[in-house]
């Protein structure tokens, strides 16, 4: 492996056999280092290939000013994500999510607390991936010593959400971008309102229609048997499932997904939330 550039006394950017760009990471790997010198294999701990030159330049970049334990971090969390998922996760996970975990905890050290307000619709919408992130902060809190609140679990979560949106599928970000900007203008045409864009519901409903957006491209609605609550919410909030039901037929027609009851029941208490 030859040095291109040293990042910090554990970690070089090198270049290996087949002219590919690497990251190599060791104990004093860095030291006395300088471009063009060759980095012997016993030396080598970690060696991270992305596929993606410009994800692994943008990763470079970062780990000029983060600590080698941060991408150590990230490496394990998104192994742990890719056995819980059973799918690969894109690779400029790597570049996000390492810097929100040092950030994460520079905030935490300094006493600052970022509130997440996603928290519940990520828990709800997005369990498995929720769960990873409890799972990480114990990783952090073992490895690093600190103690990150819960809100960083959800955080953790929307990172393994977005590894697994935008994958260079445009025609899936069209789709999302699409239906979010149709649902909004069916609802504004069938109240004959304009909605508050500035507002704290109009925020969480746009989120909650991209999560939907991307339940309906990876065909996995949310499913209830909670039929009580259905016929509650239908009969209590009759003209949100008015509107509703005009959502549905838009949804379906254009996604080719059969909406379900539970979906029904969330589109029908943001449309509530977003009127009152």
């Amino acid at each position: 492996m030859k040095v291109i550039k040293v990042l910090n006394t554990n970690l070089v950017f090198a270049e290996n056999e087949k002219k590919e760009d690497v990251i190599l990471m060791g104990k004093g790997i860095g030291f006395n280092n300088k471009a063009g010198n060759l980095i012997p294999a016993e030396q080598i701990e970690k060696l991270y290939v992305l596929e993606d030159q410009a994800i692994l330049k943008d990763l470079v970049k970062l780990m000029e000013e983060t600590p080698p334990e941060y991408l150590l971090l990230t490496r394990s969390i998104v192994k742990m994500a890719e056995d819980t998922l059973g799918k690969a996760l894109f690779e400029s996970i790597y570049v996000t999510l390492t810097d929100h975990l040092h950030l994460a905890v520079l905030r935490n050290e300094s006493g600052v607390l970022i509130q997440n307000r996603l928290l519940w619709e990520i828990r709800k919408f997005y369990p498995q991936e929720f769960q990873v992130g409890l799972k990480s902060l114990e990783k952090i809190k073992e490895k690093i010593n600190v103690e990150l609140p819960e809100a960083e679990a959800g955080n953790i979560a929307f990172h393994l959400v977005n590894a697994q949106n935008y994958e260079g599928k445009i025609e899936d970000v069209v789709f999302m971008t699409n239906l979010v900007k149709d649902v909004l203008k069916i609802i504004n045409h069938h109240y004959s309102i304009e909605l508050d864009t500035d507002s704290l519901n109009y925020s969480r409903f746009v989120t909650h229609l991209q999560f939907l957006a991307q339940r309906l491209i990876d065909k996995r609605p949310l499913e209830s048997e909670d039929h009580f609550l259905y016929d509650n919410i239908k009969n209590t909030f009759e003209s949100e499932y008015q509107c509703t039901i005009i959502l549905r037929s838009y949804i379906e027609k254009v996604s080719k997904v059969k909406m379900t009851k539970e979906e029904e029941i969330y589109l029908t208490i943001h449309i509530s939330r977003l009127l009152h």
